[in-house]
């Protein structure tokens, strides 16, 4: 334990590990270098196949979505807190820390909603990548009530105006210089708030998380040259690596932190990383209808042709149509139009994020109208897979899945049974136009969205102190086991913890 009995935990939320270490050793991050130098370092194993959305919950709960039942960020968060009820002592991090006496800090924790028994300092969507209740508008809040007054007062209102940015969506060289200025904004007024919390308040367990990592990578991961094929030179001739002056904006933050911090120990932790935004998102509910005779394309035949007019439409000219837009889009939201409810149906898409998309299979006597008997399952399940491993993408002619896990081998908690039944993981080698099997047929799939990358799996931890000293772990760490190892640092153990305190995070004793 550090000599103050501390610890402080500086979330990274989507900071790339592949770019940081590059940028690390070209000296553009020294802060992180720095931090790199005097730690334990690993690598960190997330959730399979449900990273990005489950991520965040994972880490501060010590546990994986099949015990806390969120595996696509804010979409779950409607119906989590039933769910919650099959595993009611299910707690985050600093809640046990409290119990135990210790006093806490958290500035902004993605998808992990707050309880009504806080007792520590909590600020909630304050600069965030999305909101917890899953809406567009950020609204902040506080505990206590009146630290909100004394923030907006003294930090200044939002540079994003209060929403993600995924509202804003950049494309423009002024408007990605824009995004670009605003994230770096927030990350100093966040540096400094934070700081500002740690002068002012006891605290024992402080974490702070950056998200503009998340929202600079979504949008302007295209301006770097490790974008590869993605890489618009032009552009980047006009507005120069908008994600690296982000990343060095939060590398400063880092710093200052750290040296606040003192002599407590310090986890850097890195939660995913960035990649090229090629996904068949929307693509595997018209795939698997085809597949199952399900697909009524005759019907409502305008409405592809009115959603190929609204993308035509400029960035500005959409953003002023949103509110008549939104309602639209919710009705008929993934081709509704074409299919019968998903609850009448033998199986269909679930939302899990952009690299991988679920399928949930209507299976009668545990779903609502489930259409497929429990001794056809496995069955169904193989047949399932092999038709979309058949599907190829016809741009390259190669697969357009690169793998399909069955959640029941991963997953085993009470809550398995609200998560989806496969994992598709989309084949990254190209983006994903226009595709075709012998069983399906072809199908287009313009892509949708400004969003120039996307996640991959995948984190790095950083943790220094007193105590510890420099290496590198050859083992991946699992980021269940990261909870309830910092929660030992203060001699805390807790059942409410699905993963285990490692040993390698555990500081000598003199």
């Amino acid at each position: 334990m550090g000599q103050q009995g501390k610890v402080l935990v500086i979330g990274l939320d989507s900071f790339d590990s592949a770019l940081a270490e590059a940028w690390m050793a070209e000296g553009r991050l020294p802060n992180l270098a720095r931090q790199m130098s005097a730690s334990v370092t690993g690598r960190v194993r997330n959730p399979r196949n449900l990273d990005a959305g489950s991520v965040w919950p994972s880490f501060c709960y010590g546990a994986d979505p099949s015990f806390h039942g969120i595996f696509d960020g804010s979409r779950s968060l409607d119906t989590v807190a039933e769910r919650r009820g099959a595993a009611p002592n299910l707690r985050p991090i600093w809640s046990i820390l409290e119990d135990a006496g210790k006093r806490t800090i958290v500035v902004e924790v993605p998808v992990v909603p707050e309880g009504a028994d806080a007792k520590g300092i909590r600020i909630l969507n304050w600069f965030s990548h999305h909101p917890t209740e899953g809406k567009s508008r950020l609204v902040l809040q506080t505990h206590p009530p009146e630290l909100r007054q004394r923030i907006v007062r003294d930090y200044g209102e939002d540079p994003l105006h209060g929403r993600m940015c995924d509202y804003h969506q950049p494309s423009t060289a002024d408007e990605i210089a824009w995004f670009r200025d605003a994230l770096v904004q927030r990350v100093r007024a966040k540096t400094a708030l934070s700081v500002d919390l740690m002068r002012r308040e006891a605290w024992d367990f402080c974490l702070v998380n950056f998200e503009d990592g998340h929202c600079g990578g979504h949008y302007c991961w295209h301006l770097q040259e490790g974008a590869g094929r993605d890489f618009d030179a032009g552009m980047a001739a006009r507005v120069g690596n908008p994600l690296l002056e982000i990343y060095m904006a939060i590398d400063d933050a880092v710093g200052a932190l750290a040296a606040e911090a003192g002599g407590a120990d310090v986890l850097v932790y890195l939660s995913h990383g960035m990649e090229h935004a090629y996904t068949g998102y929307r693509l595997l509910d018209r795939i698997l209808a085809r597949l199952n005779g399900e697909l009524n394309e005759t019907r409502n035949a305008l409405l592809p042709q009115a959603r190929r007019a609204w993308r035509m439409l400029p960035t500005r000219v959409r953003k002023a149509l949103q509110p008549l837009h939104l309602p639209l889009r919710d009705r008929f939201y993934a081709d509704r139009d074409l299919l019968p409810g998903a609850a009448t149906r033998r199986c269909h898409e679930v939302y899990c994020g952009d690299r991988s998309s679920g399928v949930r299979i209507g299976l009668a006597g545990r779903d609502s109208g489930g259409k497929v008997r429990p001794e056809e399952y496995e069955a169904y399940c193989d047949w399932l897979i092999a038709e979309l491993l058949a599907v190829r993408n016809d741009d390259t002619g190669g697969p357009l899945v690169s793998e399909i896990t069955r959640t029941r081998d991963d997953f085993h908690g009470p809550l398995a049974g609200v998560l989806p039944d496969l994992l598709v993981i989309w084949s990254r080698a190209a983006p994903i136009v226009s595709v075709s099997s012998p069983s399906i047929g072809r199908l287009r799939h313009p892509h949708t969205s400004n969003r120039v990358g996307d996640h991959r799996p995948g984190g790095l931890f950083m943790l220094a102190g007193p105590g510890f000293s420099p290496q590198r772990l050859n083992d991946d760490v699992p980021v269940i086991d990261l909870a309830p190892s910092l929660a030992a640092l203060f001699g805390v153990r807790s059942a409410a913890f699905q993963g285990s305190a490692l040993e390698q995070l555990a500081p000598a004793r003199p």
